[in-house]
């Protein structure tokens, strides 16, 4: 990859994710003066599966074992479900709900342990 601003001759590091199904997931340039964090990396791997095996989202910094956000309500009725319950959900508006996915839980999904 060629980045406007860096030299002619040298490419810029650059990480693809791509899923199965042969979709770009994510892409994230690095310019040659900075090293790519394989944490960081790791841990964006991580967040896209856990989105996609339990249909939920996962906020910026997300480590398995973190609070993951839940799809907003579709109706009134299943938001005020929501907001009536208090065993799964953790609610700041009938909109925002988040819940705990147990960190076991995730690895042994994703990781197929």
């Amino acid at each position: 990859m060629i980045q406007p601003g860096e030299s002619k001759t040298q490419a810029v590091r650059a990480v693809f994710f791509v899923d199965p199904t042969g979709t770009v997931r994510a892409i994230i340039y690095y310019p040659l003066s900075l090293g790519r964090n394989f944490d960081e990396l790791y841990r964006a791997l991580i967040a896209m599966q856990t989105s996609d095996k339990f249909n939920v989202a996962t906020p910026a910094d997300w480590q398995p074992g973190d609070d993951v956000i839940i799809s907003p309500a579709g109706s009134c009725g299943v938001a005020e479900e929501r907001m009536t319950n208090t065993d799964d959900l953790k609610c700041e508006d009938w909109f925002f709900c988040t819940k705990k996915l147990d960190k076991e839980m995730v690895l042994n999904e994703i990781l197929d342990k």
